[in-house]
């Protein structure tokens, strides 16, 4: 008797058959398994159940078991095998690991390619650390609709394409127990269904910031500030730039391992506490590479406690004051002032000054003090009246010997003045008396001449 096993599916098609003979030729019937296959036109698994029914029928060769039984087991089996394999479908799905952030959304992309089949409907299941067991929790059917299970409730949105075979979703507000193994399955007809895994794997943001410290100045080593980079996942890399105070202080830091998986990092800054670091400006860096690209900078203003120290009483102007203010050096500032003139006490930063008058003269004393220790500081007053008549005095002195100095100048000039015009009057009136006297007597003019000439020619005795 002869029996023919054959299975038809879209594309492939292979034939099988098996012979039912006497007993005498079974066993060489599994031996010659070859022979009695006939395959054509089938992809490379076949081939591969060919290898494996050649390790079952040469395990039942030599089994004990009759004949008869080991035979049809072997042909039994080969068909379930060859069924098996040829169902599996041709389709290619394609996923992507990810990651995600603690408390933000995470995209798990999943697409469905090289396959003609119909898609029936698409199942994400997931094994995470909250659930090492894996379960089902979203399902998307034809048109987008869509089924959550297992408690996501609404922290999965559908964000693919049902009709483009693309299953993406996105898990929102991701958490730390939401790592873990998510896998994709499109449920194809006929061939069936076909999946693939995608690890998501959820990191954590630090949370970063500084702890000061108030130590009063000393000349023992302590703790300056601390700076911390908590629950982070994985840990975060925290240092600190101290610029010139870098040869006078030193760093140490510490990790410590919460229940979650996260990590605290926190870095110590120590020191002697002078009191010149008061008020200087360092900053801590915090480096997480996989939540950020650029490092975190934290300012911080190094605080040191001491007693007042130098106390200085200024008044609010130079000319016209108003009040004396009472300036501490000292941290924190101080919490009382108080005011001292002979036995008489006032009380705050600003002593009121009502005027600058005689009556207010005298020595003033504020005291200033913290939780530390007290400073005092002293200014004495002096206020005369007759300063202002001494000073119009003066400065009418001035203007009388401002104005005799111009008089004393114009009458000076003055004289010379007069003295020029009367020498110009004075040869002007012998000139024109002479012109007068030579247009009278012009004969007498001659006469002279004449004279003065024969004198001459006179000889000389």
């Amino acid at each position: 008797m002869t029996a023919m096993c054959a299975i038809k599916i879209p594309r492939e098609r292979f034939e099988s058959s098996w012979l039912t003979q006497p007993p005498q030729f079974l066993q060489s019937d599994c031996r010659s398994a070859d022979d009695d296959i006939a395959v054509s036109g089938l992809p490379l698994r076949v081939h591969i159940i060919v290898q494996i029914y050649i390790t079952i029928h040469s395990l039942s060769f030599n089994s004990t078991l009759p004949v008869l039984y080991t035979s049809r087991f072997c042909s039994l089996v080969k068909c379930l095998l060859i069924i098996v394999f040829i169902y599996i479908p041709d389709g290619k799905v394609i996923g992507q690991d990810t990651t995600g952030i603690n408390g933000e959304n995470a995209t798990l992309l999943c697409h469905l390619t090289e396959t003609d089949d119909d898609l029936t409907r698409i199942i994400w299941k997931k094994k995470t650390r909250e659930n090492p067991e894996e379960t089902p929790f979203f399902v998307i059917r034809p048109g987008g609709e869509t089924e959550l299970k297992n408690g996501l409730k609404n922290r999965v949105q559908f964000i693919g394409n049902f009709a483009e075979k693309n299953g993406s979703i996105q898990l929102l507000r991701m958490r730390l127990l939401d790592e873990g193994i998510y896998t994709c399955t499109f449920s194809l007809f006929p061939s069936g269904p076909l999946e693939t895994d995608i690890n998501v794997i959820v990191f954590a943001r630090p949370e970063v910031n500084i702890r000061g410290e108030a130590p009063v100045a000393g000349y023992l080593e302590v703790k300056l500030a601390s700076c911390f980079a908590s629950n982070a996942r994985p840990e975060a890399e925290v240092m600190w730039r101290l610029g010139d105070l870098e040869n006078s202080l030193r760093t140490e830091t510490n990790h410590t391992i919460n229940p979650d998986g996260t990590v605290t990092v926190v870095s110590y800054l120590l020191g002697v506490p002078l009191k010149h670091l008061n008020k200087k400006n360092i900053q801590c860096l915090v480096k997480h590479n996989n939540t950020q690209k650029e490092e975190l900078v934290l300012d911080y203003t190094i605080n040191i406690h001491y007693p007042p120290e130098s106390v200085i009483i200024i008044p609010d102007s130079p000319k016209n004051a108003k009040e004396f203010r009472c300036i501490v050096d000292s941290n924190p500032e101080p919490t009382s002032y108080i005011w001292t003139r002979e036995s008489t006490h006032y009380y705050g930063k600003k002593l009121p000054v009502p005027k600058l008058s005689p009556d207010i003269n005298g020595l003033y004393i504020c005291n200033a003090s913290n939780q530390y220790g007290s400073s005092l500081g002293s200014l004495y007053i002096s206020v005369h009246t007759e300063t202002s008549d001494v000073c119009w005095g003066l400065f009418g002195f001035f203007i009388c010997c401002a104005v005799l100095v111009v008089f004393g100048v114009i009458f000076r000039y003055k004289r010379e003045w007069i003295r020029v015009l009367q020498c110009s009057s004075d040869q002007g009136v012998q000139g024109s008396g002479e012109e007068q006297r030579q247009e009278e007597d012009p004969g007498d003019q001659n006469e002279s001449v004449s004279l003065s000439q024969r004198n001459s020619d006179t000889p000389q005795p």
